[in-house]
């Protein structure tokens, strides 16, 4: 990670599946959270169910501006103008920004004041991660079938139907070389995320494979009209239907209502301020980390849990957490791993703070 340039947003909108999120680590009113910041969207949603505390951390500043600028959206715009600012509806979007800037740390004032590209072409548009999807979308998918399928593909609603149509119109021999190697280590750690993400992964090689593999699971398991991330991917934006959960209408007040519950932190675990830590959301942070910084996490994330202490964790390649320190709940996490929506990961675990007996024993 420390390789990689963190002058820019490489996330503008969060990739894990946040309905499996939150069912795992059954987040209670009054208690207190870590969350990787990213794009800020799984941290928003966390706050429906009300804890008293989540500190959101990241090592990249620009991510932790992104997160601001949402949160700015919340306090002081309607529902329909946030959307219109994020992205998901068209409209004048620099209007509205002069609304949210009295809401911004300096920091981030200055970095999306420097930048207004960001914000008149929509911020969940923005970001790296984005871009590579918007290449697939107008250039990688022209060679594999055309963008009407695709787009009609996206918005099914019907099991049969979706896997009927994938295998008579989207899955051909084509595609299957060509997603590949889009999505294989080398192109993905080019255009999509960094290099230098891959430095700890045994099995790249096979990435592009896997990734294709995991996308089949998901279309013949998940309905894609419900589906958030196959709908960016593919038309460029959110349907009503397929709204990420912190963009929901019904949501939408009581974020707004809890925003003060969520404390920025530039940093790694190292700099969360507190412990007795009751959930965490950690994304796939593991895979980045060299034995010897995954060992030291892990310890300190131990430490900082109480004795109930959740943390779910997203397996995008080859690390999956230890259990002599933490117990992975393996019956949840398959069964909530079978109903996700986000196709880029291996799998999905959820891990409880073993008791003290059972780490003496």
């Amino acid at each position: 990670m420390s390789k990689a340039d963190f002058s820019f947003i490489r996330y503008s909108n969060c990739w894990e599946d946040t309905r499996i999120l939150l069912e795992a680590l059954d987040i209670r009113r009054g208690e207190t959270g870590i969350s990787i910041a990213s794009a800020g969207d799984n941290t928003l949603a966390m706050l429906i169910n009300e804890p008293e505390r989540i500190y959101a951390f990241d090592v990249n500043p620009t991510q932790l501006h992104c997160c601001e600028l949402k949160m700015a959206c919340f306090r002081c715009l309607s529902y329909k103008e946030t959307l219109t600012l994020l992205g998901v509806r068209r409209g004048e979007r620099l209007p509205l920004y002069s609304k949210v800037r009295a809401y911004l740390s300096e920091e981030a004032l200055m970095y999306f004041d420097s930048n207004p590209d960001i914000i008149s072409g929509g911020v969940i548009h923005c970001g790296k991660f984005e871009h590579f999807f918007r290449i697939f979308r107008e250039r990688i998918i022209p060679l594999i079938s055309t963008r009407k399928d695709y787009r009609t593909f996206a918005r099914m609603d019907d099991m049969e139907e979706q896997r009927r149509f994938y295998d008579t119109r989207i899955n051909n021999r084509r595609m299957k070389a060509i997603f590949s190697i889009y999505f294989g280590y080398k192109v993905m750690g080019r255009l999509g995320r960094d290099s230098s993400f891959y430095d700890h992964v045994d099995e790249k090689e096979q990435s592009g494979n896997d990734i294709r593999g995991r996308f089949e699971f998901g279309v013949y398991n998940t309905l894609n009209a419900d589906n958030p991330y196959i709908n960016y991917i593919v038309c460029g934006g959110y349907a009503p239907r397929s709204l990420p959960l912190y963009l929901r209408r019904e949501y939408y007040d009581i974020i707004r209502r809890n925003l003060d519950r969520i404390t920025l932190i530039h940093g790694d675990l190292s700099a969360i301020p507190t412990e007795n830590i009751d959930f965490a959301n950690l994304s796939d942070i593991f895979e980045y980390m060299s034995d010897e910084e995954f060992s030291e996490s892990k310890l300190l994330l131990s430490r900082m849990l109480s004795a109930n202490g959740r943390v779910a964790y997203w397996n995008m390649q080859n690390r999956r957490y230890p259990d002599d320190i933490l117990t992975c709940d393996t019956e949840l996490s398959e069964r909530l791993f079978r109903k996700n929506n986000s196709w880029f990961y291996r799998d999905f675990r959820l891990y409880r703070k073993a008791d003290k007996h059972e780490q003496d024993s």
